[in-house]
């Protein structure tokens, strides 16, 4: 027992009060246990955050995901609408990969097509196929149930009494929503719920391969504190820095084209830790004002989150709209320009035998998907059959790159012997000897060509038409 006007020893651990909430409250104040009730444990919070897709390099939360749709059934039921219980049925959905939502979020099922089985509500056949499950399925709601495995998801919808199972759902799917109110910021510490692999291949080669290990700590960089972020080994706090995972992607600096992403398994939970410490109690206490014309801001705590949300909205729609090198910009505003209008590729991540017709591959200006300066001054069309194809008269191309010997051009014939259409480019042959006249050429091109040493030399390609005088030719 505590000593009246002497506390207690330090040495004894508050032994002297054999009751520990009596001894904290002798010395913090009452109520203190129970504050420190709510304080225990703390440090080992976490929260959950399902993987949604990866999009340049990113872990990204922003866009709508399709998940195929496994199974579909509805019980009729009771439930509560404005004017107190009507008729609805309860809709199960289950689907091909875990995915954690909160009760509330809105959830999409489309393309449902078909029939399913009438039943008693109890799951047993009353009847035969019917196609009302059409109606009933197809609709956007808002989750009511999840399981523990996450991976089946419940609705109500009103107007309806029918119960169904083993309805069709080939081809259907269920959309999950993008979300971009959650915050994962730099330097937060993560782990994941099971080991993952993560490919990048460019047709031939994995690019990437990295390997995410279960229960490893991981630091959230690059994030843009909405809806994207990286992983790095490392916090921005070490001596050498943050060491982001590298996802390759189209933008990487060789220039890939045709990749394909593979994410195994494509379940799996991001875990947050978020300890309760010290500096986050501090951040709740006010600070003193010396300034007599500072303030907080006005308004409700809530008011002022609506208004960072507002400016944050305001902020990422202005973005979207600016050129930047890091992304795709796309406008339906007019563009007026006095002058000339220049694109580089310092890079030379264009140099690809697709590149031309290709609009998701490269960098470069695209005029309602057609890549600009590819109609107007060179208008080349893609035939489908591994070649392009032009009909102006008056045709410039600054530098026209055909990879290697393989990918490249091939020009067979025997001779100008004026038997093919004007618009046909034949009969290319190497001239050694023989009077030329130089007016029987009408058009040339330089051709740059590399050997395997790498060393280039230019030659020009002599053109005239079938049409035209060509009777000196050899």
């Amino acid at each position: 027992m505590g000593i009246p006007n002497q506390g207690y020893r330090r040495d004894l651990n508050l032994a002297e009060t054999t009751s520990d909430r009596t001894a904290l409250a002798n010395l913090g104040g009452a109520g203190i246990a129970e504050d420190l009730d709510k304080l225990q444990n703390n440090l080992k919070n976490t929260s959950k955050k399902s993987f949604h897709t990866i999009t340049d390099g990113y872990f990204d939360f922003a866009d709508d995901i399709n998940v195929g749709i496994t199974s579909l059934r509805c019980i009729a039921t009771k439930v509560y609408g404005t004017t107190g219980l009507v008729d609805g049925v309860n809709i199960t959905a289950h689907v091909d990969r875990s995915y954690l939502l909160r009760i509330g979020d809105l959830i999409k099922i489309q393309n449902v097509t078909g029939t399913g089985k009438f039943t008693d509500g109890q799951g047993n056949l009353t009847g035969t196929d019917t196609s009302v499950g059409v109606d009933i399925f197809n609709g956007e709601f808002a989750l009511t149930t999840i399981n523990d495995d996450e991976n089946e998801f419940t609705a109500v919808r009103t107007g309806f009494s029918t119960s169904i199972r083993d309805q069709n759902v080939s081809g259907s799917n269920l959309v999950i929503r993008g979300n971009d109110v959650f915050t994962y910021t730099n330097d937060d510490k993560v782990t994941f719920d099971r080991n993952v692999n993560i490919k990048v291949n460019d047709g031939s080669t994995d690019i990437t391969d990295v390997n995410f290990v279960q229960g490893t700590e991981y630091y959230i960089c690059d994030s843009d504190g909405l809806e994207k972020f990286k992983i790095s080994t490392t916090p921005s706090y070490s001596e050498s820095g943050t060491n982001p995972v590298e996802i390759k992607t189209g933008n990487s600096d060789s220039g890939y084209t045709g990749l394909t992403t593979t994410v195994s398994p494509n379940s799996f939970n991001f875990i947050r830790f978020e300890p309760v410490e010290q500096g986050n109690l501090i951040n709740f206490i006010e600070p003193d004002i010396f300034d007599e014309g500072f303030s907080f801001g006005s308004g409700t705590f809530s008011d002022q989150l609506d208004g960072i949300q507002n400016n944050n909205e305001s902020s990422k729609y202005f973005i979207g709209k600016k050129y930047k090198g890091t992304t795709n910009t796309v406008s339906s505003d007019f563009i007026k320009t006095e002058g000339t209008i220049s694109m580089s590729d310092p890079k030379q991540k264009m140099n690809a035998a697709n590149i031309v017709t290709s609009y998701d591959s490269g960098s470069g200006m695209f005029i309602e998907g057609t890549r600009a300066f590819s109609t107007d001054n060179n208008p080349w069309t893609d035939t489908g059959a591994n070649k392009l194809e032009t009909e102006a008269d008056h045709v410039s191309i600054g530098e026209l790159y055909f990879g290697n010997h393989s990918d490249g051009p091939v020009i067979t014939g025997s001779g100008f012997d004026g038997t093919h259409a004007p618009d046909t480019l034949t009969g290319v042959k190497s001239v050694t000897a023989g009077t030329i006249a130089p007016t029987d050429f009408t058009y040339k091109i330089p051709v740059r060509i590399e050997n395997t040493d790498g060393n280039v030399e230019t030659y020009y390609l002599l053109l005239a038409r079938n049409t035209e005088n060509t009777s000196t030719l050899p």
